[in-house]
């Protein structure tokens, strides 16, 4: 079976949108985190000022891997009808700042690999890492989206980082407050096996309760200092993906367990199992309990 490069598949999809619905779609390049570009699907609504952003990427992997055009046709209406919001979206939230900030939140990202989108965006620089602020376009559901605040936006409210800072802390802790899982029970829900090796080290899953962007948590104020006073012992982070982190009291780690070895295994998840956009790191952090510091 002969298939169709990228752009012809892009080219295929819009058009059959586009005749399926009787309106408008265009392809926007969309820049996301660690610097990957996806080709958003829009289609645009004569009567609603905001449209979900159908990124195609995955649907053309999932084609060279055999699903039918019928089949992701399908889908990309029925992500699109799913996602639409009820109403417009207030965009005189953008100019007034006293509305603004009650949607304001964080997200963690990697600063190397963000180092040209951190020129455009207020940040606040922490460890190797950058936290990032975002405004709330939806309700806080699984079907949540948000606008990435540049410095024109900034500007226009004329607040400072900082100012944006002690919002998105704030809000961020009440609206997606975080949750702590035990690994092994999670595994054990998942498969309906036990592995007497995870319940040994006692290993847990820090995100929130929304589990997306949940590696935030970890800069949420003193989290990691309760979580270490409950362990009794320092914690080593993983960071698995932006939206959750695995924390090990240090002390239960198996010798073998090294720098070298842990950072080896995590370098080898974010080649295998995590698209470009959902790497955080590719080391591990340590956070003393004694001194509530972090090293890496």
């Amino acid at each position: 079976m002969k298939y169709m490069k990228y752009q012809e598949f892009i080219d295929t999809v819009k058009e059959h949108i586009q005749q399926e619905l009787n309106q408008k779609v265009i392809i926007i390049p969309v820049l996301k985190n660690n610097g990957t570009v996806y080709d958003g699907l829009v289609i645009q609504d004569p009567i609603l000022n905001i449209s979900p952003t159908i990124y195609l990427n995955p649907y053309f992997h999932r084609y060279l891997d055999g699903v039918s055009l019928e089949d992701i046709y399908a889908d990309i209406l029925k992500t699109y009808q799913d996602n639409l919001p009820s109403e417009d979206f207030d965009i005189s939230i953008f100019r007034d700042y006293e509305k603004a900030q009650k949607r304001i939140v964080m997200k963690l990202v990697n600063a190397q690999r963000n180092k040209h989108l951190l020129r455009k965006v207020p940040h606040i620089p922490i460890y190797d890492l950058a936290i990032v602020f975002l405004c709330n376009v939806s309700e806080i559901t699984h079907d949540y989206a948000s606008i990435l605040i540049h410095t024109e936006h900034m500007k226009l409210w004329n607040v400072s980082t900082e100012d944006l800072y002690e919002v998105a802390k704030e809000n961020s802790i009440r609206l997606f407050p975080p949750r702590l899982d035990n690994l092994h029970d999670v595994y054990q829900h998942i498969t309906g096996r036990s592995l007497s090796f995870l319940e040994d080290i006692n290993a847990h899953i820090l995100t929130n309760y929304l589990k997306i962007y949940g590696a935030t948590c970890m800069v949420y104020p003193d989290l990691l200092k309760e979580i270490a006073q409950l362990f009794e012992d320092d914690l080593c982070i993983i960071p698995s993906s932006i939206h959750e982190v695995l924390l090990f009291p240090k002390n239960n780690l198996p010798k073998e367990y090294s720098t070298e070895y842990i950072e080896s295994m995590i370098k080898e998840v974010n080649e295998t199992e995590l698209t470009d956009d959902e790497i955080l790191s590719d080391h591990p952090y340590i956070y003393q309990k004694d001194t509530a510091e972090i090293t890496y």
